[in-house]
């Protein structure tokens, strides 16, 4: 894993979110977790295109970072 994946990876395990930037697009990778009188609940990792709004959801953390370390090779910054 790359120094950028490591980074993204010890920001979110302390604030359970960080932003970033691929290919000059903003992403954010963030733990989800609901529950309540009328919700499931749920504990998940997202990954949100902060443009487009949409998530692709990862069981842990480290199944996010696998993810992005297939198809996001191009992490330029760490917002």
């Amino acid at each position: 894993m790359n120094d950028k994946l490591k980074q993204i990876g010890n920001i979110a395990k302390n604030k359970t979110w960080v932003s970033f930037l691929h290919e000059n697009h903003p992403y954010s990778l963030l733990h989800w977790s609901i529950a309540g009188v009328y919700q499931e609940p749920k504990d998940v990792w997202l990954l949100q295109d902060e443009m487009t709004f949409e998530t692709q959801e990862f069981a842990t953390l480290d199944e996010a970072l696998e993810w992005m370390a297939k198809h996001m090779e191009r992490i330029t910054e760490i917002l």
